[in-house]
């Protein structure tokens, strides 16, 4: 027990007042000589002795009065509040969970709007003198202000002022931050509110030190869970768009599929899906989805037309349901007029050109009427890092490494490797094809180790029997890059190709995956395998470029008889569009510097002609935020957007460049699609009181926004004081006492 104002104990001391006067006025008696008397002894023996006892028990009321008017003005408390002659003042932390769950609608108004509304009645009643302070949350936390603590007005002007994130929930960083913020304040009553719908991600994602940072806070502060919603929303989001056919290019109707997720538990029925390039809603397309089950995936194909050449943006949409945040999903797409790709043949054949590595792979990246695919073959020995200018995507078909030792004359030259990872990390594509001149120890050495550039190392040849070959499997194929192959019955015959001789690679433990993670950009991804479970097609990002390796061989590799030494795929119906995947991916891939989740910074290399120039961004919502000069990382200059909490389109324009008219404004500039954290939805349920209890193992105050503003009224603060109810003792002992003294009093 504390007590707010215990300098008022010492009128405990005043309980010796009525013994003073017990002692020292009590009732003289004279001794008289009477005989009479004698008789009556024996009465008033009893009567003093019943009357001793009275007084006694009226002494006992009176000291009770003052002990309990001591206590109750002293204020003894339960809470975890210290007492100080600051009195009723509060000092009061708001963490408003701001992440895009809470853009959810319940009724009328959505999660956030609750919260508002609650947030202002809790201020409207913290005793004068108090201070409020607002940190908002997602998965990174900020402190808002006021400026001034103590001025509610300004408080109330940033809980008004309080938006929706894109980003996934996480309340561990505003927790850790208002740590500091309450342990700055000068009131001995501290609050702490935490406004939240309590998705599980936000509680779950760092659980342990989440309970203790708030068991932490609970011995200081008392803590208030405040939910925002009481159920699960009904949501579709869409969650991606992939290039399904072809490669984009101008003059083209391109595919793509639509990626919508159910992220509920109920089916929802009569959706419809559109798709639009520039914003341009004449040309959007649009596709009706009578029903799509809970917790259920699906791609919608539809088809776009690029009608010119550059950084174009595309945008699908799936009409409203109870959550806004994630019902559009920008994507930057790069169209070409050609897509160049370099061929570097490790076994060329100039007397049997179909016996070379890059025979087949030229006729299927060059097929009659496919004249924006510009492939170039040159053998290994020849390659240099100049003919690496101007390239978009490069294919290792079969090729030897220079060992350093001894070098052979089909061997690729170490610096052109050199230079070939420079390549890929500046964002551009390598194909890896296996073979006969593949040696996996020299591989693994040069392209692994030293160049990051193979996605797992390689192994010795696998052991396939001669009468049992390998087959690939279309149901492995889980990126959706290629989901066609799985889903599109025209690919069943991708089962049947026959495979004799294929790598082997050494698929990552967790612990290795993660440290090779930390030093290069992303852990690898199987993209599809073989009958027998083994890798067929791995990928890894690179810098801003990827690598996709083959462990088979991109030829046939016919041997002196006439039989095919390693696989059959390269005459199969399926190598061509396959083939056209694979460099859609590549391609895909180069542009992902120009889109991402919320939360994440953007960057950019300008032209070094403009290395000198100031930029700014234009945001979603139309500002104009001015970045400044580009730093110097590298010895390439770099343009940083570090504010994207809001999904939409960023555009980064020289600083000097002010559009005159808003439809130049919606043009001009670099464009960056910023979409909805895709963590956030994918799991919308929350954890009840309960639930909460038991993770947090401590009392904790629970309230739910939208309830009577009653609730939010800093009742609990009366229920932690015993002032109210000490007050109610002196009263009963005021009326006990005046009861005695009648009696007392008629007694002589």
């Amino acid at each position: 027990m504390s007590f707010l104002t215990p300098y008022m104990l010492w009128g405990a001391l005043a309980a010796g007042i009525p013994i003073a006067l017990h002692f020292f006025y009590r009732s003289r008696y004279r001794k008289l000589p009477w005989a009479a008397m004698e008789f009556l002894l024996t009465s008033i023996e009893q009567t003093s002795r019943r009357l001793r006892f009275q007084e006694l028990l009226l002494l006992l009321c009176r000291i009770m009065v003052l002990v309990l008017l001591a206590l109750a003005l002293a204020r003894p408390s339960t809470s975890v509040s210290r007492g100080s002659a600051r009195g009723d003042a509060v000092d009061a932390v708001f963490v408003v969970d701001t992440s895009a769950s809470m853009d959810a609608r319940e009724g009328a108004k959505t999660r956030l709007e609750q919260v508002r509304a609650a947030a202002l009645t809790i201020v409207d009643n913290l005793p004068a003198h108090s201070t409020v302070q607002v940190i908002v949350c997602s998965d990174r936390a900020a402190l808002l202000g006021p400026r001034s603590p103590s001025n509610l007005d300004q408080g109330r002007q940033v809980i008004d002022g309080l938006q929706v994130s894109h980003q996934a929930s996480d309340l561990l960083p505003g927790i850790k931050e208002s740590a500091g913020v309450l342990a700055r304040g000068h009131s001995p009553n501290k609050e702490l509110y935490v406004f939240s719908d309590n998705q599980k991600l936000a509680w779950e994602q760092h659980g342990v030190e989440l309970k203790d940072e708030l068991e932490k806070l609970s011995k200081t502060a008392t803590v208030y869970l405040v939910r925002a919603g009481t159920r699960t929303p009904r949501n579709v989001a869409v969650v991606g768009i992939v290039p399904q056919s072809g490669i984009p290019h101008t003059g083209s109707r391109a595919g793509f599929a639509v990626l919508l997720r159910n992220s509920g538990a109920e089916p929802l029925r009569n959706l419809r899906v559109t798709l639009t390039v520039d914003g341009n809603a004449k040309e959007k397309e649009t596709q009706p989805v009578i029903e799509l089950a809970g917790g259920e995936t699906r791609p919608i194909p539809m088809s776009v037309k690029l009608d010119r050449a550059g950084l174009r943006i595309l945008s699908a949409q799936v009409e409203a349901d109870e959550l806004d945040a994630d019902n559009r999903f920008d994507q930057v797409l790069f169209v070409r007029d050609q897509v160049r790709v370099l061929v570097v043949d490790g076994s060329p054949n100039e007397q049997k050109p179909e016996r070379g590595a890059s025979f087949f792979l030229m006729h299927t990246l060059a097929p009659i009427g496919n004249y924006h695919v510009y492939p170039r073959a040159l053998p290994a020995g020849q390659a240099a890092a100049a003919q690496l200018a101007n390239q978009d995507i490069v294919v290792l078909a079969d090729v030897s490494l220079e060992t350093g030792v001894e070098r052979r004359a089909d061997s690729v030259p170490g610096d052109f490797v050199r230079h070939l990872s420079e390549f890929v990390k500046r964002g551009h594509g390598l194909i890896v094809f296996a073979g006969d001149n593949v040696n996996p120890k020299t591989y693994n050495r040069i392209l692994h180790d030293r160049y990051k550039l193979l996605p797992l190392p390689l192994a010795d040849l696998l052991t396939i029997p001669a009468d049992k070959p390998l087959h690939l499997n279309r149901q492995s194929v889980e990126s959706p890059f290629f989901a066609e192959m799985r889903e599109n019955e025209d690919y069943r015959s991708l089962n049947r190709v026959v495979v004799k001789k294929a790598l082997g690679v050494v698929e990552a433990t967790p612990a290795k995956d993660a440290k090779e993670t930390k030093d290069s950009d992303a852990g690898p991804q199987v993209l599809l395998r073989y009958s027998n479970g083994k890798p067929a097609l791995v990928s890894r990002k690179v810098g801003q470029g990827e690598v996709l390796l083959f462990t088979t061989a991109g030829h046939p590799a016919w041997n002196e008889t006439g039989d095919i030494g390693w696989t059959d795929w390269p005459v199969s119906q399926t190598y061509l569009p396959v083939m056209d995947m694979a460099l859609n991916h590549l391609l895909h891939g180069q542009t992902q510097n120009h889109n991402g989740p919320s939360g994440e910074p953007l960057r950019w290399q300008p032209e070094e002609k403009d290395a000198g120039r100031a930029f700014a961004v234009l945001q979603p919502d139309g500002r104009r935020v001015r970045l400044g000069l580009p730093t110097t990382e590298k010895g390439r200059a770099v343009v940083s957007v570090n504010d994207t909490a809001h999904a939409g389109i960023y555009r980064v324009v020289p600083a000097d460049e002010t559009p005159d008219t808003a439809k130049d404004k919606s043009a001009t500039g670099v464009p960056f699609a910023v979409t909805c954290d895709v963590k956030e939805t994918q799991n919308l349920e929350s954890l009840t009181n309960a639930e909460l209890d038991r993770k947090l193992g401590f009392p904790v105050i629970h309230l739910t926004a939208g309830d009577d503003p009653s609730a939010f009224a800093g009742g609990e603060r009366l229920k932690s004081e015993w002032t109210m109810w000490l007050l109610a003792a002196v009263l009963a002992f005021v009326l006990i006492e005046t009861v005695l003294a009648w009696i007392c009093g008629r007694a002589w």
